[in-house]
């Protein structure tokens, strides 16, 4: 069976939902709740070229997820949590990790006050994934599609 790119992608975050689910559902009788399950986790279910925003540059040599991977995590137990499908989380991925590749200057200040958060009224539904990086002025140089 051939599959085209979009549904390799697809295939993708459905994996990473599916594993989710599957760490959540093994940990949900405990106390206290939590999400124990490394955030790497995406790193090894989902190949960058489907998440990739830009290029490295010369100085662009920093990988930054543009939401952090801790939140991308947390966000799919708490869906978990509110009775939300696997197919829900793994469209949550699907619109949330992405990474760019930015400065070693921007990633430190990117990282001192956000480092696995998201800025505090931002709405993983409908905010910009970019939001982070935007309150930092950092600007995606040289995006796909851009």
């Amino acid at each position: 069976m051939m599959f085209d790119r979009s549904e390799l992608k697809r295939r993708a975050f459905q994996r990473a939902a599916l594993a989710l689910f599957s760490f959540w559902e093994e940990q949900r009788d405990t106390y206290p709740r939590s999400a124990a399950v490394h955030s790497r986790i995406f790193e090894t279910l989902i190949y960058d070229e489907y998440i990739a925003m830009n290029e490295r540059g010369e100085n662009r040599t920093y990988r930054e997820h543009v939401v952090p991977c801790a939140y991308i995590r947390n966000y799919a137990f708490k869906m978990f949590w509110d009775k939300r499908t696997v197919n829900d989380v793994a469209d949550m991925i699907g619109r949330l990790l992405r990474i760019v590749y930015i400065t070693h200057e921007e990633a430190d200040a990117l990282n001192s006050r956000h480092r696995d958060t998201m800025p505090s009224n931002w709405n993983p539904e409908t905010g910009s994934i970019l939001q982070r990086l935007e309150e930092k002025n950092i600007i995606v140089v040289c995006p796909f599609g851009g």
